[in-house]
């Protein structure tokens, strides 16, 4: 299959669970391989062809097609990995478990960032944008991968737009996370063959507790 292959299946998808999006060419990201390595890629005519023992990232974002129905938005990790020869699956094992080490510390980054705000939330407090962004940085440049983040930890989600207009998650944002507004938290690297995030969403709920609204991936799923 190639990346439009993907983009066509997620069309169908959306019309199917009568979820709408604002972009009728760019609702979806599927990238194969290197193409993981760009933040926002959309692919000219078909992309890239899934091969054995590829990285896949796959985000999507939509909304209900109903009046005042916010934006969700996700991001997911695969890797196509079926049958191979014996010649090759030490250097296949190796690469796996390159990105799983890389993988781990996004995973960390993530769950730093929700018990920022689950620590300020306990104390009566609510986060800065730049409180949980920081703290997400922090552990990706203690792990060495400082130079591979290339966008902000989180955004808020919208109603007419999958990134809201309300303050985001970000090092420039001074002002705290409100209340029954949807956010993102989305950390991620770049490297130069390939790149990964993880992205779930969350609101802070009127007793001032997180409420995550998306599912939430450990590990990166393997294709076989």
């Amino acid at each position: 299959m190639s990346e439009k292959d993907g983009i066509d299946f997620i069309r169908k998808a959306y019309k199917k669970h009568g979820l709408v999006n604002d972009n009728r060419k760019k609702f979806a990201i599927v990238a194969f391989g290197k193409n993981t390595k760009e933040v926002h890629y959309f692919p000219k005519g078909k992309g890239a062809t899934l091969k054995p023992n590829t990285l896949i990232l796959l985000d999507i974002w939509a909304r209900l097609n109903k009046k005042d129905a916010p934006y969700a938005d996700m991001t997911w990790m695969f890797y196509y990995c079926p049958k191979v020869e014996d010649r090759k699956l030490k250097v296949e094992k190796q690469k796996l478990q390159e990105i799983n080490e890389k993988w781990k510390v996004l995973v960390e980054a993530r769950s730093a960032a929700l018990k920022k705000i689950r620590d300020f939330l306990k104390r009566g407090k609510f986060p800065r944008g730049i409180d949980v962004d920081r703290v997400a940085h922090d552990i990706i440049g203690k792990a060495g991968y400082g130079s591979a983040i290339k966008h902000t930890i989180g955004h808020s989600l919208g109603f007419k737009h999958p990134h809201g207009k309300l303050p985001g998650i970000n090092w420039r944002e001074y002002s705290p996370l409100l209340k029954n507004v949807g956010y993102t938290i989305e950390p991620g690297m770049y490297f130069e063959n390939y790149g990964m995030r993880t992205e779930m969403d969350f609101y802070i709920s009127k007793k001032n507790e997180i409420i995550v609204t998306t599912p939430i991936q450990k590990n990166i799923t393997i294709i076989k």
